[in-house]
């Protein structure tokens, strides 16, 4: 296909897609948009898209927002900042909205994060002078297994407070071998609906192989433009994991929000044209961006 008619492509299938993975502001960490500038921005170029913060539930953020050409889909972090393994936050968010929402599991105080950073929140990050930056090794990291290696019972009382709400399970920055425990416990409970979060990035690194058999369970395997685009992961790599575990089995998101960052649908674009030119097909990138997102937030 001539280049242009892929790109021509390319945007009719963003146009169509949701993407899951959005960071929204005000956080601490400084973002590129509000709800409303991001809505202003997107409107007629993407389909959806699902919004995160580190720090705050988002379900709130968008509850008053009318976007009838925008699907908006709330969510909540279960970080040290609303209490960590907390089924009342879950609960919470359930009580605000109608539509489904994305609980992640901690990203920033995961245990396995922090292990791996100097710091719980990166000063380059915030680039504030009367901001404190917490020494990762200060702070209490979250961890879903106890000393037996069984998850703890907070964490199944999380996952029970999911199903309840008929909630999407996203497993956040946690270790690879925590994923695998929590994604059969949720399959054992009856959750459908769960994401695996950008498995490839560097502080998770999980094997292709636990990849797979997480897929077994019904999960999607996540890739995100942010991989590449901030983690410097090469986009052959990226492409070899969709290979690998299969493009019916992978949703692709933006991951953006960060001030120095492309709005999502750029991103997308820009993520998909790349992945396109490593041998991903149209089809494959119409079922990772558009048919496999629509299916988890039961479109």
């Amino acid at each position: 296909m001539a280049e242009g008619k892929l790109i021509m492509t390319i945007d009719t299938i963003i146009r169509r897609s949701i993407d899951l993975h959005v960071h929204i502001g005000p956080e601490i960490i400084p973002r590129k948009f509000t709800v409303p500038t991001l809505i202003t921005e997107e409107t007629g170029n993407i389909a959806g898209m699902a919004l995160k913060n580190h720090f705050f539930p988002t379900v709130p953020f968008i509850n008053e927002i009318n976007s009838p050409e925008i699907i908006l889909i709330g969510s909540v972090v279960l970080n040290n900042f609303v209490g960590g393994l907390n089924p009342d936050g879950v609960y919470a968010a359930s009580t605000l909205t109608k539509k489904p929402f994305i609980v992640w599991f901690p990203t920033v105080s995961s245990k396995q994060f922090l292990s791996n950073s100097r710091w719980e929140i990166a000063p380059e990050w915030v680039q504030r002078q009367d901001f404190f930056a917490r020494a990762s090794k200060t702070v209490n990291g979250i961890e879903l297994l106890d000393a037996n290696g069984k998850l703890k019972r907070e964490t199944v009382n999380v996952l029970k407070a999911i199903k309840q709400a008929g909630a999407i399970l996203a497993t956040g920055h946690i270790s690879w071998q925590e994923s695998l425990k929590l994604v059969k416990a949720a399959n054992a409970l009856g959750i459908k609906k769960i994401i695996v979060t950008h498995p490839i990035y560097q502080k998770i690194a999980m094997p292709i192989a636990v990849q797979k058999h997480l897929t077994t369970y019904g999960a999607k395997i996540e890739h995100c433009f942010s991989m590449y685009s901030i983690d410097n992961i090469p986009i052959s790599e990226i492409a070899s994991q969709i290979k690998a575990v299969g493009y019916q089995n992978c949703i692709m998101s933006s991951d953006v929000g960060q001030t120095f960052s492309p709005s999502p649908s750029i991103a997308l674009k820009t993520f998909s044209q790349l992945l396109a030119r490593e041998g991903i097909s149209l089809g494959e990138l119409t079922k990772m961006l558009v048919d496999n997102p629509q299916e988890l937030i039961a479109i």
